[in-house]
């Protein structure tokens, strides 16, 4: 028998907005930081949200 009530629990990612959300936050910097001209920090925004998206998704192996 645990001590943990599991249904109350829920997964950690539930607390965490949706992809979606994620990708257009991702976007918007990117696109802030192009009109800026600075194309490696852009270039770095996506690169980041790529690998946090992938993470993610390892991390969902049930």
């Amino acid at each position: 028998m645990s001590v943990i009530d599991h249904d109350r629990l829920g997964r950690w990612y539930d607390r965490i907005p949706p992809r979606g959300a994620w990708r257009a936050a991702g976007g918007l910097i990117a696109f802030g930081l192009l009109a800026q001209r600075s194309l490696a920090g852009a270039i770095a925004v996506l690169v980041a949200f790529a690998v946090a998206e992938v993470v993610f998704d390892a991390a969902d192996l049930d």
